[in-house]
């Protein structure tokens, strides 16, 4: 009885035994089965932040890409733009930093809509900075047509009313014709002849007549000979300043000063040069110029003598 009793025990015991060893290779079928579902899941995971990742890192050097790029496009403008530049710039690299070291997802993704939004007003006021600009540079350029259309106007007015000073200045300076320089001796008297001996010649007589004009002022004026020898020396009486006079800022010395009373009318003038005893004309060309009392050249001729 009691080996039947053993034997029922121990069959009992083997009967559980196998049962429990059912029930755990059971349990490690099923925990096996998990795990594996488990890794799978997480390869999923580790798979879609990398796209995540991926998809950030594009869309941080896209928009710094349009960023840089929107810079160099408009120059110098940008400098005005520094600090959000600077804000741009630092976002964009505490992103790829996030990227690199730490996955927070709501993080970056706040991060990035900053970078965008800032980003977005950068362009705006970009655009704004570069228009306001482009219609200064529209209006400098308008006024500037303006002041150079001006400029050449007040040139064209200016040479016209010089032009017509000038054209004024010739109609009412004072004119001659038929200058004449003649050498003559004395005959005895009052009389004289005329002569081309240099060792003969006593006087040099000058003649011309002021031409009419109305647009001189009538009264006394005052003309300056001036004789220069074959060797274009200047004869004259003295060298002090009661012998001189200017022309075009230049001080002349004269031959002889002929002072006339001119009434507008064609007048007949005549002077003359009387040699000192002392002085002997030597033979050649001689040259004579008349200038008005302004100075101007209004006469030249010239005579020989042998």
């Amino acid at each position: 009885m009691d080996k039947e009793n053993k034997k029922q025990n121990n069959k009992a015991l083997l009967i559980g035994l196998a049962a429990a060893l059912v029930a755990t290779l059971i349990a490690l079928i099923v925990i096996s089965t998990r795990l594996s579902s488990t890794k799978g899941d997480l390869k999923e995971l580790e798979a879609e932040k990398e796209l995540q990742r991926q998809d950030f890192q594009a869309e941080v050097d896209s928009l710094m890409k349009v960023h840089n790029e929107l810079k160099e496009s408009y120059g110098e403008l940008s400098q005005e733009l520094a600090e959000k530049d600077s804000i741009i710039q630092a976002d964009a690299i505490e992103i790829k930093k996030l990227l690199d070291s730490q996955w927070d997802y709501y993080r970056i993704k706040k991060k990035m809509a900053e970078l965008q939004v800032i980003s977005q007003k950068y362009v705006r006021q970009m655009d704004s900075l570069y228009t306001v600009n482009r219609e200064l540079v529209a209006e400098n350029e308008r006024i500037r047509e303006e002041y150079q259309a001006e400029k050449r106007q007040n040139t064209s007015l200016t040479r016209q009313k010089e032009e017509l000073t000038n054209k004024v200045n010739q109609a009412s300076a004072m004119k001659i014709h038929g200058l004449k320089a003649v050498p003559v001796r004395f005959k005895g008297g009052d009389k004289e002849a005329e002569t081309d001996r240099a060792n003969r010649a006593e006087r040099v007589r000058i003649d011309f007549t002021l031409a009419q004009n109305d647009l001189v002022e009538a009264g006394s004026k005052i003309f300056y000979v001036r004789i220069a020898d074959p060797t274009k020396a200047v004869i004259c009486k003295g060298s002090g300043d009661e012998y001189s006079f200017s022309s075009n800022g230049e001080t002349l010395q004269y031959t002889e000063k002929v002072r006339v009373n001119y009434d507008n009318k064609d007048t007949g003038v005549r002077a003359y040069y009387v040699k000192p005893n002392a002085y002997e004309m030597m033979p050649g060309t001689y040259f004579v110029d008349v200038y008005e009392q302004g100075g101007r050249l209004i006469g030249q001729t010239a005579f020989d003598l042998k």
